[in-house]
């Protein structure tokens, strides 16, 4: 089954592509060699849900429209756990038909000899080994695998934090690989010098309930940057299960700023559908009633890549805001704008912000942008703040800024095992 999001991101996908004849034409050519048929008729069957889905077609999508491999799928596995609110063992669709067992030992053979690795590959060896139900690996290579994947997803961004993300429960399925990963999320949780736990987080949820209590207890005793933000992440999500615990928005307010900013979206991304998905999109990142909610449907706009003209319509309406409330949700939906327009701006927003959410969302969001920090007084002076160490290591880190200068300073002994951290694993992950 493909699920609403998915089948509006391969819409909006093939639109962006086909904006010119040159993309048209690739967008046929790619289903020609599928032997599928992209005639107007079978694409909106496809799109608007009346026929089903297979691998062959999925991947004519992606490589007609130019997306990473395995991304609708791993879209559309995320979509199924927003609705069912459950992990799945098994893609919700099989790519196996273009993955043989050698594709998985060449990608074994990187993993294990340090070699650079796409979120493609990721999740092409975790769906490869779920619906093969094995996984023949010596204990310390598999540790290996699972320090890499997490290390990885807690620097990746936009489309690679997709995959990866979805490349990590679908290993967690597997009892010799979860062990691994929960050893290991064990050992960053731990450690004082690690930069940044991320969504890896999210494997307290899959644990045994012994296992995911001694997860959450770490987490919250740890006391590091990263798995502080880890620990509040996680409180989120259970929070979703119980009565709503925020104000909600006004309804109108609601709506005029959901029209204020759907008027910012391109085309593609709105053509026909708008009223369909687009609008409720927004209005959920906006207003849905528990932070999960916002994430989620944020997830979706930011790998539809929407954010042409969006990024400066958030930070307008975030600036000419006097509820408190109002400015935090329009933060939270511009951290997932990758990248975002104008660092500049986004860090002198950063710097003059004062409350914590706040700021933490536009660190976020500048370390979304691939240009260096230049690291002034200001940015020193929040640095020595425990309050702001973790997002603003994450953006030196994630920037590639961290250098033997900012290193060897003395009113950063604090964090400079963080920084350390950073600099050895290098900036973010796109791919």
């Amino acid at each position: 089954m493909l699920h609403q999001g998915t089948r509006w991101l391969m819409r909006t996908s093939r639109l962006r592509a086909c904006r010119t004849d040159e993309g048209h034409a690739d967008f046929v050519a790619a289903f020609e060699a599928r032997h599928l048929t992209a005639s107007p008729s079978r694409l909106s069957r496809w799109e608007y849900g009346n026929s089903g889905a297979s691998c062959r077609l999925l991947r004519a999508y992606e490589v007609g429209a130019c997306l990473p491999p395995y991304l609708l799928f791993a879209t559309n596995d995320r979509q199924r756990r927003a609705t069912e609110d459950t992990f799945a063992s098994a893609p919700t669709v099989d790519p196996t038909a273009e993955i043989t067992a050698e594709d998985t030992y060449a990608i074994l053979d990187r993993v294990v000899l340090g070699h650079d690795l796409t979120g493609s590959d990721w999740y092409a060896l975790a769906a490869f080994s779920a619906l093969n139900g094995y996984f023949y690996l010596s204990p310390d290579n598999t540790r290996l695998i699972a320090r890499r994947l997490l290390e990885e997803l807690a620097r990746s961004i936009g489309h690679g934090y997709i995959l990866r993300f979805e490349a990590l429960h679908l290993f967690a399925t597997m009892p010799r690989v979860d062990a691994a990963l929960i050893a290991e999320l064990s050992a960053m949780i731990g450690s004082a010098g690690t930069g940044a736990i991320g969504d890896a987080a999210s494997l307290v949820l899959r644990a045994s309930p012994d296992a995911g209590r001694d997860l959450a207890r770490k987490l919250l005793r740890a006391g590091t940057p990263a798995a502080q933000e880890s620990a509040t992440w996680i409180e989120d999500i259970l929070q979703n299960r119980l009565p709503p615990s925020e104000r909600p928005l006004q309804r109108s307010a609601v709506v005029a700023c959901r029209d204020q900013l759907v008027a910012g979206l391109p085309s593609w991304a709105t053509a026909h559908v708008e009223s369909e998905v687009a609008q409720p999109l927004l209005e959920t990142a906006l207003a849905g009633r528990s932070r999960l909610q916002r994430h989620e449907a944020s997830l979706l706009l930011m790998t539809s890549g929407v954010q042409e003209n969006l990024s400066s319509r958030i930070l307008d309406a975030f600036e000419s805001h006097d509820d408190p409330v109002w400015r935090t949700r329009l933060v939270q939906l511009h951290e997932y704008l990758i990248p975002p327009d104008d660092p500049g701006r986004i860090e002198r927003l950063a710097l003059a912000e004062s409350e914590p959410e706040n700021r933490r969302a536009l660190w976020n969001a500048r370390a979304h942008v691939p240009v260096p920090l230049q690291p002034g007084p200001p940015l020193l002076e929040q640095l020595r703040d425990p309050t702001t160490q973790g997002p603003i290591t994450s953006a030196l880190g994630l920037t590639g800024s961290v250098d033997d200068a900012l290193l060897a300073r003395p009113d950063l002994v604090e964090v400079q095992a963080v920084l350390a951290w950073w600099r050895q694993r290098g900036p973010a992950i796109t791919a």
